[in-house]
């Protein structure tokens, strides 16, 4: 073959050899670029759309088997199997799109009980998911709104229907989607859990006045929660109200209160209503004078060193409990004066890790309503396509081993708000605590 660049100079053969090289690199990475966005847009039209893979479906089932059989503590294997076989009678059917399997796979898990056990898509999320704008709990009996972010919903409202359909039948029907530990719970995460819901539905509120909900277009008044604090008493009574344990933003705020609140007789903190979503140890460490327990705690392990000394004894399951911490304060500086806690059943996770320590060594009084009673670590799985599950791997009791999981921090003093009360915007609760801490 005659060479291409046959009578030039050397140093231009160089430079055109270099540039064709060049030419070729590029052309290669052009193709391949190319090739990823064509694998790349395939993968988002895959994960945007209604469609999902035989083989997908088989993956990530057997990925829920195996994690829920390793991790989850206190599992009954011979219901589970039960339940998972019915499981994938409906995810292996021909008609089992996305959302047919999300919601199969969300009443499977949710089969276990768990306030932190779920099952969770970006892709349903996105396409079912959008917020209704209220947040209702089961109250005397019926389904009643404790806060809103719609001019249409207020707060002491009643549901009587959904769509026509009863709110108590309504919650019933939906039920088995709702990842809770208890069905108090799951009553209080029933208007949290917005892919039960048609994304336009029609309420049928008390009196019979009717409010359509549109859940991609209504207007809602969104507010990032942040914590508050004011003199009830100036000099005397300090309240502060933390609505989350998200962030340090929320806690060096409460801390800040704190100092201000140094020399004051009581300190009233709300924690009403707060999910908990962070470590609340900060605030907690600021406000404990004594050494205090810490939960009492239980695992599953199935697999790994145990199976060193495999014999025909060997467990199929095996429990790992630790019990009897202590904390012990370091000298930092505390809060020592008296100290009311505001719960209710809106409280849970990381909020209820907060109050726990205060009931038992009775370094506060709580005020209100027993908290939600759901609380653990976890082992969480995350796939590709957008799903997720969470598997509670830990279950807490008290320290004195009595169980905590779906029965929650009773409060010292009962109190429930009424309806009539929720509408005129009296908070019976704080006004209750006011007059304990200037008797």
């Amino acid at each position: 073959m005659v060479p291409p660049y046959t009578g030039l100079p050397p140093a231009i053969v160089l430079r055109l050899s270099v540039r064709k090289k060049s030419w070729m690199i590029g052309r290669i990475l052009s193709v391949l670029l190319s090739l990823w966005l064509t694998l790349a847009s395939s993968r988002a039209a895959a994960q945007s759309s209604n469609d999902i893979s035989l083989l997908d479906r088989v993956l990530i089932a057997t990925q829920i088997y195996h994690q829920i059989t390793t991790f989850y503590p206190e599992l009954d294997r011979r219901q589970f199997d039960h339940d998972y076989h019915e499981y994938l009678a409906q995810i292996l059917g021909p008609s089992a799109d996305r959302r047919a399997f999300d919601l199969a796979s969300m009443a499977l898990v949710a089969t276990l009980h768990d306030g932190h056990t779920w099952f969770y898509d970006s892709w349903l999320d996105r396409n079912y998911g959008q917020p209704v704008g209220f947040s209702v709990y089961p109250w005397e009996g019926r389904w009643v709104v404790v806060n809103s972010q719609l001019d249409s919903v207020t707060v002491g409202d009643v549901i009587q229907a959904i769509d026509g359909t009863l709110t108590q039948q309504y919650f019933e029907q939906s039920r088995k989607y709702i990842s809770a530990s208890s069905d108090r719970d799951g009553g209080t995460s029933f208007f949290d859990t917005p892919v039960v819901f048609p994304e336009r539905f029609t309420l049928t509120l008390d009196g019979g006045r009717k409010v359509v909900i549109d859940r991609e277009h209504d207007k809602k008044q969104q507010t990032a929660p942040k914590t508050a604090g004011r003199w009830l008493v100036p000099g005397s009574v300090g309240y502060i109200k933390v609505p989350t344990f998200h962030g340090f933003e929320t806690q060096t705020a409460a801390l800040d209160y704190l100092r201000q609140f140094h020399d004051a007789g009581t300190v009233i903190l709300d924690v009403r209503g707060n999910p908990g979503a962070g470590d609340p140890g900060m605030l907690q460490r600021s406000l404990m004078d004594k050494p205090y327990p810490m939960w009492s705690e239980q695992s599953a392990m199935h697999g790994g060193f145990l199976l060193r000394a495999y014999d025909i004894a060997y467990p199929e399951m095996s429990h790992v409990s630790t019990g009897d911490a202590t904390i012990r304060p370091r000298g930092q500086p505390v809060f020592s004066g008296r100290l009311i806690l505001l719960i209710d059943r809106g409280c849970s996770c990381a909020c209820e890790d907060f109050v726990m320590p205060f009931k038992i060594i009775h370094r506060a009084q709580l005020l209100g309503e027993t908290t939600a009673g759901t609380f653990s670590f976890t082992n969480h799985t995350q796939f590709e396509n957008g799903m997720m599950l969470n598997i509670a791997s830990v279950r807490h009791t008290f320290p004195d081993g009595s169980r905590f999981e779906g029965i929650g921090i009773a409060p010292d003093v009962e109190i429930h708000s009424t309806i009539p009360d929720l509408k005129a915007g009296k908070d019976v609760v704080l006004d209750r605590a006011l007059a304990i801490a200037t008797k």
